[in-house]
């Protein structure tokens, strides 16, 4: 009788063990599967963050675009319009005093201050909207636009392009992101770096383009740059840029020997 009765504490306080085993295994499998779960939440919640992120990027950088545009038209077509029509008068007024000396100098400076305001709109138009970038493509419009730097800095370029054809097109989105990323480094080599020779590479491969762009400037501390909000709004442009066509950045920079940047973007 007291042997059963051991044995039933004994099978009781087994099952009682069981039982408390199990439940300690199964809330910490609920609070595993809720951890999972809240993790799951958290990334989709993090997931639709950058994704709206990303959107208001863009259409920033839209209504950017269209704004360039906007200026670059009413450039051309009024303030434009109004110089060369002011060049005319003026013109009219300068053939009618040709037997007045002085008048005549003042009226031909005259005359060459609009010549070159009008150059000036014009140029500044061109530039805010790229039309060659438009009509022609990516490798025309890099081309000119190194080609006028050359000119009037006379920094030397170097432009490649491999599995590319000279009058091949992209997505109007990379083109004209490679173009202002191309224009931004340009003129931190210049402005910053002082670099003698830049170097600016374009290839496909992979279902992927990829803009290498190399200078021997000055070369600056990357970290030291990223954390300054005035000289890292450079690179953080860029990488706005990219970001919205879910591109990639790799720069490396090393004092006294230069400055190089990869950029990858898929296609």
């Amino acid at each position: 009788m007291v042997e059963n009765q051991y044995t039933l504490i004994i099978i009781g306080t087994c099952l009682l063990l069981l039982m408390g085993v199990v439940l300690i295994v199964f809330v910490a499998y609920y609070q595993q599967k809720q951890l999972r779960r809240d993790l799951q939440q958290q990334k989709q919640i993090q997931e639709l963050k950058d994704e709206m992120q990303r959107q208001l990027l863009e259409s920033a950088l839209e209504v950017q675009e269209v704004e360039r545009v906007r200026i670059a038209k009413d450039l051309h077509d009024e303030v434009g319009a109004m110089l060369s029509a002011t060049k005319m008068s003026f013109n009219q007024l300068l053939r009618k005093i040709d037997n007045t000396s002085d008048l005549t100098t003042l009226g031909k400076q005259t005359k060459e201050l609009l010549d070159e305001s009008i150059g000036h709109v014009r140029r500044i138009s061109k530039e805010l909207v790229p039309s060659t970038l438009e009509e022609f493509g990516l490798m025309w419009a890099i081309d000119e636009f190194i080609q006028k730097i050359h000119l009037a800095s006379g920094v030397l370029f170097v432009f490649s392009h491999e599995g590319i054809e000279a009058n091949q097109r992209f997505d109007k989105r990379i083109e004209l992101t490679i173009y202002r990323i191309a224009q931004e480094l340009v003129n931190n080599a210049l402005k910053h770096a002082e670099a003698e020779q830049i170097t600016l590479k374009l290839a496909s491969e992979q279902k992927k383009i990829i803009f290498t762009f190399t200078d021997n400037g000055r070369g600056f501390d990357l970290e030291k740059v990223r954390k300054d909000p005035k000289s890292g709004l450079g690179i953080r442009n860029v990488e706005s840029r990219l970001s919205v066509i879910n591109g990639k950045l790799d720069m490396k920079s090393v004092i006294g020997q230069g400055t190089t940047t990869v950029v990858e973007i898929p296609l």
